[in-house]
């Protein structure tokens, strides 16, 4: 097995040499390989590619649909025909707190080899870890391996339009019709530029019935949807995403917020009779100055969090729920002046409205609370919004009984954004 310095920790100009040649040969192998390859031989040619790297093992875990678990990819060399991948806990393992920190994390065994777990990253969205071992945690190793994992990424979301490896990975049982299809409608839970950050996360995962979250950024143009629609059943599945195609239609159309609402508010109340409808936050962000604008539709307020307090409910005249007529009575536009690090937290009414075992709801202030409590310790939005769905569903004692969606948009939060991303100043972990 060959084994290449890196001129920046060995100072060695024939080793740095031929490193920089292996890494080339090592990539532009994995990128030839990549057009041709299955996402089910994707653990196997990454790990024979990187060999000459010293790499002796890899493995490719990705995350279950409710981020629970991290799940093998499936290969050859480790699975036979009826073997199931292996599973991780996210919440109790050295594997799990690489993927929730965004850090590498290592072990070392009594042979002296490394057992790396180096988080996969689709632009900021965390899809697994790498499971490497190598001989090494020198920088250079460690510089491979993170290029190792954003190549893993780059194909993993490719193959995944046209193979049904991944969404077969990250379940752990049966979609509901409804979910199946609000699923293949969503946004990535996760987002961000040095300017602004989304995080999302929706439960019941598997169940899901006529909650639905939907962003986009154009130029400095950010627009958010958080949807609900009435009912549990396939029809809200496709209100919910009968909504989710309004707003993208006006939005790559040109049109404004008013447009959005009155596209959506035609297209439920043409399809779907009056006792079927769904209230919505549609919200535009200019994140170049901060001006948030929003139009409200028989949905609960934003919150909006400064300086980890929550600074007030953002109460506002409602609109009347999409798919309700209300004849020429337009929507009225509200707005708010945001400051630089300001966080607005929408959600559906199932998160806060949802009881325990004591009969109690889970409530506007737990909800609050948790969102503050977790963001000074430093958490990220993202991590911080997967740990809040848990609580709102261990709340309930996994019987929810409403969707429960959150979004957390934050806003020139320094380095927030960098939280998200791999880079090679993080501080390697260990146990």
């Amino acid at each position: 097995m060959a084994n290449f310095s890196d001129p920046a920790v060995s100072g060695d100009s024939a080793g740095a040499f031929d490193g920089a040649n292996a890494v080339e040969r090592v990539m532009a192998g994995l990128l030839e390989d990549a057009h041709l390859m299955p996402l089910e031989a994707l653990a196997d040619t990454f790990g024979e590619r990187a060999r000459p790297l010293g790499v002796l093992q890899l493995d490719v875990y990705l995350a279950d649909l409710q981020q629970r678990h991290l799940r093998r990819l499936p290969s050859k060399r480790r699975d036979g025909p009826d073997e199931p991948p292996a599973t991780l806990p996210i919440d109790t393992t050295l594997a799990g707190r690489a993927f929730q920190s965004i850090t590498v994390h290592k072990v070392q065994d009594d042979e002296g080899l490394y057992r790396l777990w180096v988080p996969v990253l689709d632009g900021t969205e965390r899809l697994g870890v790498l499971e490497l071992i190598v001989t090494d945690v020198g920088e250079a190793t460690l510089r491979r391996c993170r290029m190792l994992a954003s190549l893993a990424a780059l194909v993993i979301v490719s193959k995944s339009a046209y193979s049904d490896v991944y969404s077969q990975v990250q379940r752990t049982r049966l979609l509901a019709m409804q979910a199946e299809m609000e699923w293949a409608f969503m946004a990535p839970p996760t987002f961000a530029t040095e300017r602004v950050l989304v995080a999302a996360a929706l439960e019941p995962a598997y169940e899901a019935g006529g909650d639905a979250y939907d962003y986009s950024l154009l130029g400095d143009r950010l627009s958010v949807a958080v949807i609900d629609a009435a009912g549990h059943d396939l029809t809200a599945g496709l209100i919910a995403s009968v909504a989710m195609a309004g707003c993208r239609n006006t939005r790559r159309s040109g049109g404004d917020l008013l447009d959005l609402v009155d596209c959506v508010d035609h297209a439920i109340a043409g399809q779907f009779d009056e006792s079927r409808f769904a209230t919505a936050l549609i919200c535009e962000l200019d994140i170049a100055t901060g001006l948030l604008t929003w139009v409200v539709c028989g949905h609960p307020p934003p919150l909006l969090i400064r300086e980890n307090q929550v600074v007030k409910e953002l109460v506002r005249e409602p609109h009347l729920p999409l798919g309700i007529r209300c004849g020429d009575v337009p929507p009225v536009v509200h707005s708010e002046q945001l400051q630089p690090g300001d966080r607005l937290l929408l959600y559906t009414d199932g998160v806060v409205e949802g009881r325990g075992a004591d009969g109690r709801q889970f409530g506007l202030k737990r909800l609050s609370d948790f969102v503050i409590r977790n963001s000074a310790r430093g958490m990220s939005a993202p991590e911080t919004v997967r740990r809040l769905t848990h609580a709102v569903v261990d709340y309930q004692q996994g019987r929810l009984s409403d969707d429960s969606t959150i979004l957390l948009l934050e806003w020139m939060s320094g380095d927030a954004g960098r939280q998200l991303t791999l880079r090679g100043d993080e501080a390697l972990g260990s146990p």
